[in-house]
């Protein structure tokens, strides 16, 4: 039998595993050799590359390169997914990455002798796990879903990433701790406190942030490249050396995680800046990064950790919204996991160990920040019964109270996984009411998710909201009239899941 696969479908590198005869999670190296994967789509025609060979064409490609893509998914960004009169949208794009990592797996389990001579690529449907950040709406995990399907995988589960991540450090712990998984990957960040151990894995609480993650690092280094520039040869970067610049920054922030400084050179038009790039300023005994962030200590040099500070105390607070929610301190926490590549940057366990008054690990046995997750992927498949995970956000439908609409909350955040929830209203004529994402009471700060149409009832209806183990939102109406599943339309439209499968189909991935 096939085995399934984990996929860790991340903003900025992909990553997928297997669990082998063993029962341990083994990543499966891709046609480079490597572990990951690039998410960077380049397309031409119906031709695509995806992975290092879209990343090297960066610098030489006249047809745009795709990345970041994770950060749109659920989003209408049709301008900018509009390739040969297609709409792709995220989620077709991120199909194309997972088709890629599919044809990985073929190849993968060709090698290992665990296809039949009957199995061909297209016939092949290989079942998969696939996780996404914890902060995920519905429609992001469904359109996660959709491309998953598209792309020949059958999706047995989405999950979330730091539960995947748990479930590789944890699961089988002989005694049950609590831990805090802090995931901070290229995209996204997520913080999630969960119970683990003895075979099993309950989440506690979760936050996050899903436009959050190591690209905004990145964009720190990128804006004081640029002005650096210009400061330094009174003259613009060329718009042609926009990718240049970028992977400056990018080498920048490796060098900055492994040494106190770096140095870059930028040379255009007959002109060259030279910037030096500082991690941090020199220590003393009455600066931490709590004094710094309530002085003025600009001196005109670069000091990566002081320029992060606004990144950094988003994080603080959306650590202590999780520790409040969980009605727990630091002490209740027995370890801090880091996950995500960017959980890397020395600043990031500097801050844990001021925050948490202990020390953290940067290196635990058997775990790997960048292929942990998709581990624990393939680890869900194996122990899904023994796994609790909870709601992303609260679900709510709107109600009109007196002269004003109020999001009433119907199930709410961090509930554990599955939930469902039923209530009678009395209902008018053609009544819709509207479904919400969100934790405030006003509708117009929450994410409107779809709509349910009522029809024609007569008195009483019952409205029933299931959320299902992947975080997908279910919902039903009952009446004497009326007695139906119904699907949430969304706002935007749905994507046509035959026509998008039918158009990766036919795109050339080449290996």
């Amino acid at each position: 039998m096939i085995p399934h696969v984990g996929i860790d479908l991340g903003t900025t590198f992909s990553c997928m595993s297997y669990i082998d005869e063993n029962g341990l999670p083994i990543v499966i190296n891709n046609s480079e050799g490597q572990p990951t994967t690039p998410s960077v789509v380049w397309f031409d025609g119906k031709l695509a590359y995806v992975g290092k060979k879209a990343n090297d064409r960066k610098l030489q490609a006249n047809s745009p390169i795709y990345e970041f893509v994770k950060r749109d998914i659920g989003r209408d960004m049709a301008h900018r997914y509009l390739i040969n009169g297609y709409n792709y949208g995220a989620c077709g794009l991120s199909a194309i990455i997972l088709k890629k990592l599919k044809m990985e797996a073929f190849q993968f389990f060709k090698k290992k002798g665990l296809l039949s001579q009957q199995d061909s690529l297209q016939s092949l449907i290989i079942p998969a796990v696939i996780t996404v950040p914890a902060y995920f709406g519905d429609k992001q995990r469904h359109e996660t879903r959709l491309a998953g399907l598209a792309a020949g995988f059958n999706i047995i589960n989405i999950i979330n990433e730091p539960t995947a991540a748990a479930l590789t450090y944890g699961i089988q712990l002989n005694k049950p701790q609590k831990i805090l998984v802090f995931d901070l990957g290229g995209g996204t960040f997520d913080v999630t406190i969960l119970q683990v151990g003895n075979g099993e894995a309950k989440v506690i609480a979760s936050d996050g942030a899903d436009q959050l993650g190591g690209k905004d690092w990145d964009a720190i280094i990128e804006s004081y490249l640029y002005n650096q520039y210009e400061e330094q040869t009174k003259q613009e970067v060329p718009d042609d050396m926009g990718w240049d610049i970028q992977k400056m920054a990018l080498e920048a922030k490796f060098d900055l995680t492994e040494q106190p400084e770096t140095n870059v050179t930028i040379s255009a038009g007959g002109e060259t800046a030279n910037i030096t790039l500082y991690r941090e300023r020199e220590a003393t005994e009455e600066s931490d990064l709590n004094m710094l962030l309530a002085e003025d200590t600009d001196d005109g040099l670069f000091y990566f950790e002081e320029r992060s500070l606004d990144k950094l105390t988003l994080c603080r607070a959306i650590l202590h919204n999780t520790l409040e929610k969980a009605s727990l301190g630091w002490n209740d926490v027995d370890e801090i996991v880091l996950a995500g590549g960017s959980s890397r940057m020395p600043m990031i366990p500097k801050m844990l160990e001021k925050l948490s008054g202990r020390s953290i690990r940067r290196n635990l046995p058997g775990f790997n920040y960048d292929t942990a997750i998709s581990q624990g992927a393939s680890l869900y498949g194996r122990n899904k019964q023994r796994v609790t995970d909870v709601t992303s956000k609260s679900i709510g439908i709107e109600l009109i109270q007196g002269s004003r609409a109020v999001n009433e909350h119907l199930i709410k955040k961090d509930s554990p996984l599955p939930v469902s929830f039923s209530q009678d209203y009395m209902a008018e004529e053609n009544a819709v009411l509207k479904v919400y994402e969100g934790e405030s009471t006003n509708p117009d700060e929450c994410t409107l998710r779809g709509r349910l149409e009522l029809g024609n009832p007569r008195g009483k209806v019952k409205v029933s909201l299931l959320i299902d183990v992947d975080g997908v939102i279910n919902a039903s109406v009952e009446s004497e009239s009326i007695k139906a599943q119904l699907k949430i339309k969304s706002e935007d439209g749905d994507i046509d899941a035959g026509e998008l499968k039918a158009k990766i189909d036919a795109v050339d991935i080449r290996l």
